[in-house]
């Protein structure tokens, strides 16, 4: 059974694992890339509801590919040791999910076609085809056995790496290594295979196609941003001018109003009014931001101050408030209401995704590029994907998921970017949510 190619296997802090991968196995590496392939293209083209999951996909990819042993366990060991790029990530699109692991196979599959292949290899810890087939119990019987074995169970291959994995761990420190010869040798039978070569071509195929996938996702998220920007600048002007007249007409017929249930109705009106000019208030915002007047700022003096004011809040739902800054003297340069304003609309968001008690932490540090990193993590019920992608829309609201969203992060993120900062989102259903906010740092007199 010939070697043709090698899986890096990650291993804790220690070098790469290096599986031995027969010619045979590459046939089911290459369907479960085409598989992917048509999972990416097929993203955009069908309804939301007759999509891929990426259970499915994961599902499918492993029936295509894991008949091999090494292959089994590089699948186990990629979604154990790095789920964010596997595709356990149940929260991830299906092409978002084969995206992520068509990344890590092109990192991790070494062939004759692989830039550096000999010196990758070197670094590695090897695992011989006699060691795999006694720590998997498969004796090779003939060229086609792999072909023709069913797929394994994914526990199958959890208890392979494992025990491959143990025995690495093992082994003395500078134990064998792959010899120049053995690695001249391998790379020679898989020079002008034709298995082989598909596969390579097909992933690199596949880097266009994710990067015009990452490109079009967003394009299409700009887009849609600027058109409801647009829409709020018009919509805004419209209706605030007769929200004006019915607030006003109210509030006269109310200063001569004696009858107290009618007084109560009168100032219903006039209440109702105020509060949806707000709202149009905070769309204004969000379709053009006000021009920030910035100035220096202590960091630690702006977050208690936003501490403070959503202390009540969080105390009527039984939230506990952190705060961590890691230099007192820190200082960023923003307009402070404004910043103010976008941190406490993140902060009611995050105590409004923990239903029974939980915590809310802030972090502030100092980051690369002169810039100072806020992060705010909740241990609520999270988001999903979908959910996620549309959080910055104004007026849309993720409740069905645990979430009040409305104008909260769509006027934090306007804000925050005008204040030359950025805003993004990480979250997960059942596993909370972290927001992570970058401002610009004041500098340091010298």
């Amino acid at each position: 059974m010939a070697v043709v190619g090698w899986l890096l296997v990650r291993h804790k802090k220690k070098p790469y694992v290096a599986l031995p991968v027969p010619r045979q196995a590459f046939m089911g590496l290459t369907r479960a890339v085409s598989y992917s392939l048509q999972t990416i293209t097929e993203e955009h083209s069908r309804p939301q509801k007759d999509r891929f999951t990426s259970g499915s996909w994961r599902d499918r990819c492993w029936h295509l590919a894991a008949a091999d042993p090494a292959v089994a366990i590089w699948l186990a060991a990629e979604e154990t040791h790095a789920p964010e790029h596997g595709a356990v990530n149940n929260d991830l699109s299906a092409a978002r999910a084969a995206i992520r692991w068509l990344e890590r196979l092109e990192e991790s599959l070494i062939t004759s076609a692989t830039p550096q292949a000999a010196a990758l290899l070197k670094q590695s810890i090897s695992v011989s085809m006699q060691e795999l087939h006694i720590a998997t119990g498969i004796l090779p019987s003939g060229s086609d056995a792999i072909e023709t074995r069913a797929s394994v169970a994914h526990s199958t291959a959890v208890r392979w790496r494992d025990q491959i994995l143990g025995e690495i761990s093992a082994r003395p420190v500078g134990g064998k290594e792959i010899s120049d010869h053995e690695v001249a040798s391998i790379l020679s039978l898989g020079q002008g295979d034709s298995q082989v070569g598909v596969l390579h071509e097909l992933l690199v195929a596949s880097k266009s196609l994710r990067a015009l996938f990452v490109d079009f996702s967003g394009s299409v998220s700009s887009a849609r941003l600027e058109a409801i920007r647009e829409l709020a600048y018009g919509a805004g002007h419209e209706i605030n001018n007769p929200l004006a007249n019915i607030a006003a007409r109210a509030q006269a017929l109310l200063y001569d109003e004696h009858e107290p249930e009618r007084q109560r109705r009168l100032a219903t009106i006039v209440d109702q009014a105020f509060r949806a000019r707000d709202m149009i208030g905070g769309l204004m915002i969000f379709a053009r931001p006000p021009k920030p007047h910035q100035e220096e700022v202590n960091i630690i003096d702006l977050l208690q101050s936003v501490f403070t004011s959503m202390e009540s809040m969080a105390e009527e739902r039984g939230v506990r408030l952190t705060l961590d800054v890691v230099s007192e003297t820190m200082c960023i340069v923003v307009d402070r209401g404004q910043i103010e304003d976008s941190l406490r609309g993140i902060l009611s968001n995050a105590i409004e995704a923990i239903f029974h008690g939980g915590t809310v932490s802030v972090e502030a540090i100092e980051s690369t590029g002169e810039v100072c990193l806020v992060t705010v993590n909740d241990n609520g019920i999270g988001m999903d994907m979908e959910t996620m992608s549309r959080a910055f829309d104004p007026f849309f609201s993720g409740r069905e998921a645990g979430r009040g969203i409305g104008l909260g992060l769509s006027k934090a993120f306007r804000l925050i970017d005008a204040n030359g900062g950025s805003i993004s989102i990480k979250s997960r259903l059942q596993q909370g949510t972290k927001v992570s906010i970058t401002l610009p740092r004041a500098s340091r007199s010298t």
